[in-house]
């Protein structure tokens, strides 16, 4: 009967042991390949369930301005001031829940992979997303002041249909702009349009 009392305790250990481990890894991982996960997850499909018990870190004041200022200018989804547009998230191909962290999800207005949105806050500070003249969200064009000449008009236009061979929407041609120049389609000047002119015919000829 000892024997029979230590083997029960230890095969208690076990299990509390093995609960333990399991509140450790996400709930509802579907049962796929690797690489079907992975690509899920570039997608941003893969929504992760946290255990039972554990909740996601609390955003810091910078991210949720963030969040709002990319929301207003409609470079990420405006709902929820931008909180609609991140999930928590751990990447492949270990999915370690001790490694998860807000990302962007990728859609329309981002068109790539997750990204980590404390990186996004250091990369892209929030003063860079600014509204038109006219207090608007940026459009394709600038604001046509008194300023805006048939010249910028001109390479404006050219901008667009270079963009329409791509086959990029709005918001990937606005975070384009982002990426190039650090500012919104809404400060874009002559000589920036040129450049981004130049720029975007080279993608074409590189993707012909």
């Amino acid at each position: 009967m000892a024997d029979a009392k230590g083997f029960g305790v230890k095969s208690t250990a076990n299990r509390t042991t093995n609960q333990a481990r399991n509140r450790q890894t996400w709930e509802g991982m579907p049962q796929l390949d690797l690489e079907t996960r992975s690509q899920l997850w570039q997608a941003g499909l893969l929504d992760l369930k946290l255990p039972i018990g554990f909740k996601p870190r609390s955003l810091t004041q910078d991210e949720k301005y963030w969040l709002d200022r990319a929301a207003a200018v409609e470079y990420i989804p405006p709902e929820q001031q931008g909180q609609q547009a991140i999930f928590y998230t751990s990447p492949p191909p270990a999915f370690d829940l001790s490694e998860a962290d807000w990302y962007l999800r990728p859609n329309d207005y981002w068109n790539a992979a997750p990204i980590q949105l404390s990186e996004m806050v250091i990369k892209f500070p929030a003063q860079l997303f600014q509204r038109s003249a006219s207090g608007q969200p940026p459009a394709f064009y600038p604001d046509r002041t008194p300023e805006y000449t048939l010249e910028q008009e001109a390479i404006m236009r050219s901008i667009f249909r270079e963009t329409v061979r791509l086959g990029w929407s709005l918001p990937q041609y606005k975070w384009f702009v982002m990426h190039h120049l650090q500012k919104t389609t809404a400060q874009v000047t002559y000589s920036e349009a040129v450049q981004l002119l130049t720029n975007l015919q080279q993608i074409e000829n590189e993707s012909d």
